[in-house]
């Protein structure tokens, strides 16, 4: 029960929503009793902007544990959006009232609604030694099929193929306005510039026409899906900014950027995911000024749709 939960988590944080929900299936889904498990699937549902079933999954876990925290804010902020009250967030935040805050801490997946402390800026070194250890597996499985030429067994022809179709996208986009990444299922684009003006969603110039001319090659690629995740450095939000915390400046820094990426390419806004990671596990170190603002920003994560 444990490691499936784990594995969700790390399928949701890298924007696998359907692979997170299929595991979590597995070991009951809506109809556990297990209140890790529902209140993850709670969060997932609300990121997907499905706040019926999000609100349904908190229930349970309510019924559960009466004194979850993460389970009566959730439905907090649902109530509230339902009611058509925004929180001081504002329109720009958008999905932020019920968003699938990224931040570390909280919940035993690691994920929270709740603000965290303003002096707490620094990623958990667990959950980056957790997610090295799992790059250095898929990479090390990753070198196994490539020692077996001719391999025919039947997972290993649809990763193949799915890797060499991410090669060729990643052919198709190269720009120099950005870098990517390849994983063994994904494509994970980098902005080389800041997208975003400080502290808030605010395309900046050099952003506008990075995520323009994204947008521009994404029309043509049918065969994928888009993860928008927005990003910020480990400054906190000046008082009086209209965010409670870095979660909420990237998940309205992710909604910007869907917009964009929706308009420029034809993709329906509603098929691009977004998700915030805060400043949690950000793009560049937050070792100087540079890279703090570098980091304002998004990353775009592509996957092969079978």
């Amino acid at each position: 029960m444990d490691s499936t939960v784990a594995e969700a988590t790390q399928h949701a944080r890298a924007g696998r929503y359907d692979s997170a929900r299929r595991l979590l299936d597995t070991v009951g889904g809506q109809d556990s009793d297990d209140v890790e498990v529902l209140d993850l699937l709670a969060r997932i549902h609300a990121q997907r902007g499905d706040l019926a079933r999000a609100d349904a999954c908190w229930a349970r876990v309510e019924q559960l544990d009466p004194e979850h925290g993460g389970a009566r804010e959730g439905r907090r902020r649902i109530q509230t959006t339902w009611a058509g009250r925004r929180p001081r967030a504002g329109a720009a935040a958008g999905a932020a009232v019920v968003g699938l805050l990224l931040a570390a801490g909280g919940a035993a997946a690691g994920w929270s609604l709740a603000p965290r402390p303003a002096d707490e800026h620094t990623t958990d070194p667990a959950v980056a030694q957790e997610l090295a250890r799992l790059r250095d597996e898929m990479g090390e499985l990753r070198a196994a099929v490539a020692a077996e030429p001719g391999s025919t067994t039947p997972s290993a022809a649809p990763e193949q193929a799915a890797q060499d179709r991410l090669r060729q996208i990643r052919e198709a986009l190269a720009d120099p306005r950005w870098t990517t990444t390849l994983g063994a299922r994904s494509l994970v684009l980098t902005f080389r510039d800041p997208v975003f003006q400080a502290g808030g969603a605010e395309t900046s110039a050099r952003g506008d026409d990075a995520l323009t001319g994204l947008a521009g090659r994404l029309g043509g690629l049918a065969d994928v899906s888009v993860t928008v995740v927005g990003h910020t450095s480990d400054t906190a939000p000046v008082p009086g900014s209209p965010y409670a915390n870095n979660a909420e400046v990237g998940l309205a820094r992710a909604l910007a950027a869907a917009q964009v990426v929706s308009s420029g390419s034809g993709i329906p806004l509603s098929a691009v995911d977004v998700a915030s990671a805060g400043d949690v596990d950000p793009p560049y170190p937050n070792t100087d000024e540079a890279n703090r603002t570098r980091n304002q920003t998004v990353t775009v994560t592509l996957e092969v749709v079978p």
